[in-house]
């Protein structure tokens, strides 16, 4: 009995050591030469800082990170993904003038860091204001280059002078703004309280909203094309009850209106459907070859202005 145990054994190793021709492995190559994917937004807004992301795309057989050695604190290792570039030369040109951005992690509340490190400009004069055009260069130690061109969208003008003191939130509200005739707009409305719900939530802030189940009905957007000058907003139906109201005490309604350039329309909406990796924020993992706004490399180099307001919301 002992011996046909072991034979048994030994068959199947045996059997899972023999390959099919047709399943052997093969090295994969290819003479891929690395570009740079940028993702680049200059805002006109002071609540929303200009940022330029470098990634770059790497060969088949290429490692996707490697490891570092940190002694900041002791000694330690982690992992960086070998697609973000954090060695970049960056810089944003209007006219005369040059703002030089440096990289920098984003860090969460939990003391953790999410892959969110982008390029930022850390002096206060860097203001585009509608119609001027800049451009952006990118530069690797490698000898890897890009550069960028774009024109600053008009801004976003609301008519605030119009909104309700208080919204109800079985109210109709009639949403006025500026007319654009050559600018697609986006229109943005939410709860305040569940914004930073989802921001905590999806980037590890762990806010708690309460007891009671998020309150649903507000959340919604519109695309809004060039000429269209207003939008009635009225809570949808959904599966909320009566123990939720209550969530929406000292809660605001926040309506968002956006400006693009077209560099961002292209990217963000027109051709957004065509690939979900290539409208993610997240790039530089396998989005498409397009570009917008970017020469001598793929991705974006756009533009938004954005104008917002707020309404106190009574249960």
């Amino acid at each position: 009995m002992k011996i046909i145990k072991l034979n048994i054994i030994t068959l199947f190793f045996i059997s899972c050591s023999i390959i099919p021709p047709e399943l052997e492995w093969e090295d994969v190559k290819s003479d891929h030469e690395s570009v740079l994917n940028i993702l680049g937004i200059l805002s006109t807004d002071s609540l929303v800082s200009s940022f330029v992301k470098v990634h770059k795309s790497l060969n088949v057989q290429d490692n996707m990170d490697s490891l570092v050695l940190d002694t900041t604190n002791g000694i330690d290792f982690y992992r960086i993904s070998k697609f973000v570039v954090v060695d970049a030369e960056v810089i944003v040109r209007q006219g005369s003038d040059e703002y030089h951005f440096e990289y920098s992690e984003i860090e969460m509340e939990t003391g953790d860091t999410v892959g969110l490190g982008a390029y930022f400009y850390n002096g206060d004069d860097l203001n585009p204001l509608p119609g001027e055009v800049y451009s952006l260069s990118v530069t690797t130690p490698s000898g890897m280059n890009a550069s960028g061109e774009v024109i600053i969208p008009p801004k976003p003008r609301l008519h605030k002078e119009e909104f309700p003191d208080t919204f109800k939130v079985n109210d109709i509200i009639n949403i006025k703004w500026d007319v654009l005739s050559e600018h697609n707009q986006l229109l943005n409305i939410d709860n305040f309280l569940n914004l930073l719900w989802f921001l905590y939530n999806d980037y590890g802030f762990n806010y708690n909203y309460g007891n009671n189940p998020v309150p649903c009905g507000l959340q919604q957007q519109q695309f809004i094309y060039p000429g269209d000058t207003t939008w009635t907003f009225k809570k949808e139906w959904c599966s909320d009850n009566e123990s939720s109201q209550s969530s929406w005490d000292e809660d605001l309604l926040l309506i968002n209106l956006m400006s693009m350039d077209q560099n961002y329309y292209d990217f963000f909406i027109k051709y957004s459907q065509q690939g979900s990796e290539f409208s993610n924020l997240y790039i530089g993992s396998g989005g498409t070859g397009r570009n917008f706004g970017i020469e001598g490399g793929i991705g974006i180099f756009g533009s938004v202005g954005i104008d917002r307001h707020f309404i106190p919301i009574l249960p």
